[in-house]
Parts: structure tokens; sequence; C-alpha cells
């Protein structure tokens, strides 16, 4: 590689980082993470290294340095949000486009001059498009949206939010053992290789490829991409931290970074293990092994023959649903496929009869304004009927308080002895309880919704569009 050409380039990506800076102080540890690369075609980012074709850079800087400063920030963010590292079970084309968006929408929040370019007015035209259709605007969510469209559109749309290409990701990805869990397997089927990049020089497919880049990426690579990831939950965390504190005038001003950053370091709990906060300690008929004595059983046999010393427990003690309620908030925002979706996940995890005692019960209420529909579970028939012919009731307001109101009432009357909690799926807009209730609760929202405010003493928990 000529060596002129890289000093040029050096000197092209000190003005980048200088441009950038000056706005973004917050930004500081991330727009220095990155080393260039001048060793391929096109523009590459695997969270390590920039890789870039030293020609086009300098051309592109030459004519339009903005597409360039917008480009590289465009990668930054990629890592910010590590993007690389949530490819697990997404197919190609739709988190390549999503993870595009996420990063495109937070650019045109910041507004920069040095990052305006001629594609901004069509950008902001289709990102509002796919804003109409989720709350967050996080490449998950804009993940779930695309996976509704039509392929054609998606091919339309690839190219206008595309800058580096994102085949190394997927490279990493597939050299890594699929038993680790940051990698995962998934469809190579990109339509964006078809098109060309908006940017200058930037596409996502090219037949000039390098021996390097044909043979993948090495171990080296791999493990130092690996290593990164630490780096960059350090980093994104910091400007997560800088926005809430330092920078507090950018993050007030910012919404797109912030929801994104707070929804990465959000601790992720599956249904299935928040539901455990719902069960009960007790006895349940099962061998346990971990108490039964194997020396003694084998000893006695041994020594009569069949009649073994010891036996083994026959009860185990275990963390089990006994008693529990289950309200639907059948207002008119909540309702058909939604909590359908609801009951249908629910009883997918009911139905593993680990889960319960020999005995138990569960109410399940219908509720807007006033209670419309209770209905006791006994026994897993009754949920499976239940769920096959349910009929939803209400759709007026919303008031919580007549469920605390009844279950205190079952609670008082013996009915419910040994509850678990309530589990009301809710849209979250509607009249709370004053007083903390004698049992657990949790308020389960379709989205993350932040706007709403739960009482201190109740648990928020969002469905996110993967459950």
């Amino acid at each position: 590689m000529d060596e002129e050409l890289l000093e040029i380039s050096d000197e092209i990506f000190a003005y980048i980082i200088s441009q950038l800076t000056l706005h973004l102080r917050f930004m500081d540890p991330a727009l220095n993470r990155l080393k260039t690369v001048g060793d391929t075609m096109e523009y590459r980012c695997d969270g390590v290294f920039f890789h870039y074709s030293p020609i086009a850079l300098i051309r592109t800087f030459q004519y339009n340095p903005n597409e360039l400063v917008r480009g590289y920030l465009h990668a930054v963010l990629h890592s910010v949000f590590q993007h690389l590292y949530f490819s697990k079970n997404r197919k190609m084309s739709l988190w390549n486009l999503a993870a595009d968006m996420a990063v495109e929408n937070v650019i045109e929040e910041l507004g920069l001059d040095c990052t305006k370019t001629e594609a901004d007015e069509e950008r902001r035209r289709l990102i509002a498009k796919i804003k109409e259709k989720t709350p967050d605007f996080t490449a998950q969510r804009i993940y779930h949206v695309l996976e509704e469209m039509e392929t054609d559109e998606i091919r339309l749309m690839a190219p206008v939010f595309s800058f580096d290409n994102h085949e190394i990701w997927y490279e990493i990805r597939d050299a890594v053992s699929s038993g680790e869990s940051i990698y995962g397997e998934e469809n190579r089927d990109d339509p964006t290789r078809s098109g060309n990049g908006t940017f200058e020089g930037a596409t996502h497919d090219s037949d000039e490829k390098t021996e390097k880049e044909l043979s993948g990426p090495s171990d080296e690579e791999i493990r130092m991409v690996k290593n990164a990831l630490k780096d960059w939950k350090d980093i994104s965390e910091k400007i997560e931290t800088d926005l809430e504190t330092f920078h507090k005038e950018y993050g007030d001003q910012l919404p797109a970074l912030v929801q994104s950053l707070a929804s990465l370091h959000r601790e992720k709990y599956s249904y299935s293990t928040f539901l455990r906060k719902f069960m009960k300690n007790g006895e349940k008929l099962k061998i346990s092994d971990e108490d039964f004595d194997t020396i003694f059983y084998t000893y006695g046999l041994r020594l009569y023959k069949n009649l073994p010393l010891i036996e083994p427990l026959e009860y185990q003690e275990m963390n089990n649903i006994r008693e529990l309620v289950i309200a639907i908030d059948t207002s008119g925002s909540v309702q058909g496929d939604v909590v359908q979706s609801f009951l249908q996940k629910t009883w997918n995890i009911f139905s593993q009869k680990e889960n319960f005692f020999t005995r138990f019960r569960i109410h399940i209420i219908q509720c807007d304004m006033i209670i419309r529909d209770v209905c006791e579970i006994t026994s897993m028939s009754a949920f499976d009927r239940y769920i096959e012919t349910i009929e939803l009731k209400g759709f007026g307001g919303t008031d919580f308080r007549p469920v605390f109101t009844y279950i205190q009432e079952q609670i008082d009357l013996g009915v419910f002895r040994k509850l678990g909690g309530l589990l009301y799926f809710t849209d979250g807009d509607g009249v709370y309880p004053k007083q903390k209730p004698s049992f657990l609760t949790a308020f389960l929202f379709p989205h993350n919704n932040k706007d709403i405010a739960v009482p201190p003493w109740a648990i928020r928990y969002s469905l996110e569009g993967d459950e």
C-alpha cells in the first residue's frame, strides 16, 4: 500500500474525529476507539478495526467530506450499540437494515452540520414511516417491524441507510463456535447485495475481493473482536452516564440515543424466569435425589440383598405455582391479538407440569373500569379450554383498583392462602391503587412504555417482541 496515501488517510481521519469530538464530547472514547486499516475495497468495521480503501476515502473527502464524517459516526454507533454481537437468530437482510436505520436515526437527531447529506430527506421520510409502527426506535424493535414488510420494499430501503459492509459481522459470527452465546446461526440471504450504498464508495456487494477478505477473519481477529465487547460495553455505559450527568443538556435533546442506550443496558429476564418470582415454596411428590444418600442405600442392598437401609425421599422441596391471579386489561387500548399472544405465551410456560403443585388455583380476571369476568382454573385441561374459548369483555376505560379489592376479599375469605401474586397485563394507562397491597404485583406491558409511571411497590415488566 502506498505510504503517502495512508498518511493522507490518517490526516482525513484526524479531521473527521476532530469535527465529531468538537460537538460530541461525550462520544470521545468511542470516536477514538477504532483502529483504521487501509486494506480493502470497501468500508468494513468489526468493533476493533475500521477497514477502508485509501483511494475511495480520499476521493470522497475531496468532493463530499460530510459523507465521510457521517459514515464514520455511523460505524462507531454500530459498535456503541453492539449490533455486531446481536446477530443471533437474526435474518441478515433485516438485521442489516434495522441496525442501519437505528444509527441513522440517532445521527439525524444529532443534527450536526458536518453530517448533513443529500439523502437526509429520504432517510427522514422512511424513518417516519417505521416510527408509526413502533414506539421504541431501537434496532431490535425495527427488526420486528421489518419482518412484517415485503422483501421488495426492504430492498429499496436498504441502500438509503447503508454505509459499511456488514458481512464481516457474520463471518466472525459463523467462525465462532455455535455453543457460545454471543453469536448464532441465521440465513445469509441479504437482498442489499444487489444494490449500491447511498454513500460514495460504500456497497454491500463487491466482485473485487482481496485475498485476505476471501480467507475470512483469522483466529486472532476473532479473539480481538470478542475481547472488544467488554470495552464497548464500558464505553456505552460511560456515554449513558455522561448524558445523565455532565452532558444532561445533550441527553434531554437526544431521546433516540438515550433510549437505545437504556434498552442496551436494561437487564433482561426471560418471561419464564420472571414468573419464578410468583412461585411459592412447598413439598411436591417427587423423588429428591439431592437428599438421598446412595452409600447407605447400596450398602443395605449388599448386606441384606434386597433390603436397603434407606429409601429415597418421596417428597421434594420445590418452588412452584400454587395460587396466582392473572388480570387482563380489556379497555379499548388493549385487546385482540395482543391479549391472545400474552395468554398463549403464559400458557406455554404454565403447560410445563413441573411449574405447578398437584393442586393449584388460578383466577383469570377481565377488567376495564369494573370487573367483567372471573374464571377459576384448577387443572391444566381447564386452562387449555379457557385459552381456546376466551371471549374478551369490556372495552371501556381502565381502573386497576377493582382487581386489587377483589383479591383482598378472596384473601380475607380464605380462598387464597398462599397467593403467589398478581400479574396485570395492561398498557399501563389507568387509575392505580394508592396503598401498597399485601401481595406481590407486576404490571406487564406489551411495549416498553417508559412514559407510564407504575407505583413504587409494583414490578414493571415489558414483554419484548421476541416474546
